[in-house]
């Protein structure tokens, strides 16, 4: 046991029915930043971010009323360095059936959650222009439809497309183009409300949801000031296109 206590590659972390820390392995030094005789006597609040972040004490009741308890979490390591922890806490009961200690094996999980959320990224946002893909459009288009018929607003669906931009490929190549979809999309998504969409089909094609409109007129204004923004120059390098 004490074999396994030293070795894990979990940080392995023991406190008392209060809640303070009476032993820890070498791996949650390694995790956490703090030497085993740091932590000795301290609570793993030594751990917390601040009050509206979720604390590694904060299920030790729910662990004493369930005997284990799993979470995702985000804690603190001694340099201040945040990162995603993976935590189990389980409750050791003495003879009297009274919760005598805590026992949490915990792991870093900031490579998986990064992996997770660039897999999200890919799957519903535009590599080029960070704009949302057709995939996400399609959930957005749902929403603002029904967020449209309930509350009796009026929504617009526009579509996009540059004028001549295969000869800017032509003659200043695909860096040169890549970069004016860019400028294209920051332009796009700063003449709209934060609450509306600008979405890139493919290509020079691009959809903008514009909801909670009052009337047409409103709409106009909207696509006045993107076709204003639009028309003038962008700067690519040393040319102007």
């Amino acid at each position: 046991a004490a074999g396994v206590f030293s070795h894990a590659e979990e940080g392995i972390l023991m406190t008392d029915a209060s809640g303070k820390i009476v032993e820890a392995n070498a791996s949650t030094s390694r995790l956490t930043g703090y030497s085993r005789a740091e932590l000795l006597g301290q609570t793993p609040r030594i751990f917390r971010l601040d009050d509206k972040i979720r604390r590694f004490t904060s299920i030790l009741e729910n662990a004493a009323q369930s005997w284990r308890v799993a979470r995702k979490l985000f804690n603190k390591r001694k340099d201040g360095t945040i990162y995603a922890q993976q935590t189990s806490i389980s409750s050791i009961t003495g003879r009297d059936g009274q919760t005598s200690h805590y026992v949490a094996l915990f792991s870093d999980i900031t490579p998986l959650k990064e992996s997770q959320a660039e897999l999200q990224r890919q799957a519903h946002f535009d590599a080029l222009t960070g704009l949302p893909n057709r995939i996400l459009l399609a959930d957005r288009l749902k929403q603002a439809i029904a967020r449209s018929n309930r509350n009796g607003e009026t929504l617009a669906v526009c579509y996009l497309d540059l004028d001549n931009f295969k000869p800017i490929n032509d003659r200043w190549g695909h860096q040169a183009g890549d970069r004016l979809l860019v400028e294209v999309a920051r332009r796009l998504t700063h003449s709209l409300r934060e609450d509306d969409t600008v979405s890139r089909l493919g290509g020079d094609e691009f959809v903008i949801l514009i909801g909670q409109l009052k009337n047409f007129a409103e709409c106009e204004q909207t696509l006045v000031r993107i076709s204003e923004a639009l028309s003038q120059p962008f700067p690519i390098e040393s040319e102007q296109l």
